[in-house]
């Protein structure tokens, strides 16, 4: 135990809110109950504590006579110099815990974390006497996975981008499929086989090179009922032509596939390492521009990869900080940790840059339509629809909450749309539904809880009883978890639009998918195969936009809202951007350093 916790304990037990400078009779019993140890050990701690200037010790001489103890330091300004010392090490967790068991009664908790706020973002340090170019942020949910089988959530999809490649990218500005692990690829005229030849001489972070046995690998390991297993079910055959080249057979023409293969889902692993390691994705090993270094319950540390295939990241290394949720009302959004520190309050007219972008998804609220309920009436569900005032649900809300939505995708309309509530309809479809009071309840998690308490405060008064569940990133998974609740609140982000689009439908565990009646399933999956046999995205998109307006029309799917990204930066920092999953793209971030005089 530090100095200083030991202070904090003994000045929490003895000294209570505010015992600083006033003297307290304590004995070396209660001392000894209090620190755990011997009554020897209890004068050997008190004496370093008076070295060090925390406390003056009086003891008591003869019989009868009390010793006493002055605590010279007050307990919120000892308490946050130890949050900020363990947060220089590293030691996040830890720093809010001790904040946790000592705070109580100051404003401790929201000053750490607003020293945080200065204490992220990028900054050159040295680093075993070399000089470093480091970028911390903070993040307010867990890192769930790093294997790509296992792929929900956009956060680790980011993730996993920066430490593994895929054989193909997709390039958004140029709206093409570019080379990525693969150099070159062809097909034959069906849309059925394709044949990818990799390049030469990609390493994987352990110093081997890639090779064909890697990519089968990677593909064959996603069969089954994984998260990114649906990728991998049209694959009837794998074969390896040589060292550097795969040919891979589908059951149906596909010509969305090296879209698919675009996927972080699909992420190429190293076989060798994959197969023999149980623990390799809690270190795991990839061709991407960074490579694992650490991961901890306080923080994951990256280092750049100095011979990745492609052009090497600015930033020499990455830190993402695990923040408690409950922190994120006293923190700046991670998109604005990019700023000046010095600068409180963000003025543009100073030369800031400002990047505001619609994130490409939306909020949306599903209903289970695999359990009894009023939600298997159409009436009802077109009855909430038309009682949700979006306008009115962003207005109160505010914060990234930008336009209503009608759909999944935020087009040039959106803006200019707006949404009312019609309640006479809606009056009587309730009516004609048959519903009688009965509680809704409304499962989810995170960030969303306030979309769902406005839910429920908002159609109480229409007379529909809703309850909130809340829910962890994890728990919400679960299989009795899904199946229990009448509906589903969440957002959905489409890094890659028409393969996150059919993922929705096809991937099993998808909060969309796992709701859908059965039967609607089927006819969802003949329009996919219909979308994949069409060479052209038009086409491709009249078949997924027929089952789109079905979830409209049907009301199966409660669009909600889409969000935006703002993020402000010092105009030194180049290269910033945010990417398809709302993340800035860490590799293309640089620092602009002043010249010298």
């Amino acid at each position: 135990m530090l100095t200083n916790e030991r202070y904090l304990l003994l000045y929490t037990k003895f000294a209570g809110d505010d015992g600083t400078g006033k003297r307290i009779e304590v004995s070396l019993e209660q001392l000894s109950d209090t620190l755990y140890c011997t009554p020897r050990n209890v004068k050997l701690i008190l004496r370093k504590l008076e070295e060090e200037g925390f406390i003056t010790w009086i003891a008591g001489r003869g019989r009868g006579n009390r010793s006493h103890m002055i605590f010279l330091v007050a307990k919120d300004k000892e308490l946050l110099e130890l949050g900020q010392q363990l947060a220089l090490k590293g030691e996040y967790q830890r720093a809010f815990e001790m904040i946790e068991s000592f705070g109580a009664g100051t404003n401790v908790r929201s000053g750490f974390v607003d020293w945080l706020n200065g204490h992220f973002g990028y900054r050159t340090e040295q680093i075993n006497d070399v000089e470093s170019d480091i970028l911390r942020l903070p993040v307010y949910r867990p890192i769930l996975t790093l294997d790509p089988k296992e792929l929900y959530y956009s956060f680790s999809a980011h993730m996993i981008k920066q430490l593994f490649d895929c054989l193909v990218q997709y390039d958004r500005e140029k709206s093409k499929i570019v080379p990525a692990l693969a150099h070159a690829w062809e097909h034959d005229p069906t849309g059925r086989e394709w044949t990818f030849h990799l390049r030469k001489g990609v390493l994987f972070h352990h110093g081997r090179e890639l090779e064909a046995e890697d990519v089968v690998y990677s593909l064959n390991r996603l069969r089954g009922s994984s998260a990114s297993g649906w990728f991998v079910r049209p694959i009837t055959d794998i074969k390896i032509k040589n060292r550097r080249t795969v040919r891979i057979r589908l059951d149906k023409p596909n010509w969305l596939f090296p879209r698919f293969l675009c996927a972080p889902g699909l992420s190429i692993v190293p076989h060798d390492l994959a197969e023999q390691d149980e623990q390799f994705w809690q270190h795991p090993v990839g061709t991407g521009p960074f490579k694992f270094a650490e991961w901890t319950a306080d923080r994951f540390t990256m280092q750049v990869n100095p011979n990745y295939f492609g052009e090497r990241a600015h930033l020499d290394g990455v830190v993402i900080v695990m923040m408690p949720e409950d922190t994120i009302e006293f923190s700046k959004s991670w998109e604005q940790l990019l700023v000046d520190h010095d600068l409180k309050d963000i003025q543009l007219e100073r030369g800031w840059q400002k990047i505001e972008s619609v994130c490409n998804g939306c909020s949306l609220l599903t209903w289970n339509m695999g359990k009894e309920g009023p939600q298997q009436s159409a009436a009802f569900r077109k009855a909430v629809d038309l009682l949700v005032d979006r306008t009115r649900m962003i207005r109160e809300l505010g914060e990234d909450r930008m336009y209503p939505a009608r759909g999944f995708h935020p087009n040039d309309l959106s803006a200019n749309w707006q949404d009312r509530c019609e309640f006479e309809l809606a009056a009587q479809l309730i009516q004609e539904s048959g519903y009688d009071g009965e509680t809704i309840r409304i499962c989810t998690y995170g960030i969303h809880e306030q979309d769902a308490l406005w839910l429920q405060r908002h159609m109480a008064g229409f007379g529909i009883n809703i309850a909130v569940q809340v829910e962890t990133w994890e728990s919400i998974r679960e299989l009795d978890v899904l199946q229990s609740a009448d509906c589903l609140l969440y957002c959905v982000v489409f890094a890659e639009d028409e393969v996150c689009l059919i993922e929705l439908y096809e991937q099993t565990g998808n909060f969309l998918r796992e709701h859908m009646d059965p039967r609607l399933l089927g006819w969802v999956k003949g329009k996919i195969d219909d979308a994949l046999a069409c060479q052209t995205a038009e086409d491709r998109w009249s078949h997924l936009l027929e089952i789109e307006n079905k979830l409209r029309e049907d009301t199966l799917v409660l669009f909600l809202l889409h969000k935006k990204l703002n993020t402000f930066y010092n105009p030194n920092i180049k290269g910033v951007g945010v990417n398809s999953l709302g993340w800035i793209d860490f590799k293309d971030i640089w620092f602009e350093h002043a010249a010298e005089a």
